[in-house]
This record gives structure tokens, sequence and C-alpha cells, in this order.
């Protein structure tokens, strides 16, 4: 069983961005951001990255 890890907060959420793909490859839009009801998911202006980039980390964390 994988160790556990704490959370940075228990009263907010935080996207880890090296798992984000902004779910490219599954969905046209960021789904974090769908679902939000107070539309408090905002882009990190210090990590943006490109299609392809998002692209290749999908491929690495999702093996086909």
């Amino acid at each position: 069983m994988p160790e556990q890890q704490e959370p940075v907060s228990f009263d907010y959420y935080y996207i880890v961005t090296d798992k984000c793909t902004e779910c490219v490859g599954f969905h046209e839009t960021p789904q974090c951001a769908e679902v939000c009801p107070v539309d408090c998911c905002v882009p990190d202006e210090g990590n943006v990255e490109t299609r392809e980039e998002l692209e290749s980390k999908k491929s690495f964390l999702h093996l086909d």
C-alpha cells in the first residue's frame, strides 16, 4: 500500500502541478474548474505549460 501523504491544508484544495494535465486528452476543459462551485480555480501564471507538454505528461502518467 502506498505511503500516506499529509495534506498541505485541511481548509483548501491544492492542485498538484506535477500530476495535473488540465484534462488534456480526456476532456475539452479542466474538470476541476468545471465542477468548482465558487469559481476559485485560477491559472498559475508561474506554471504555464504548452499543450504538447501537457500531452507528454498525460502519456507518462497514464500509460496506454
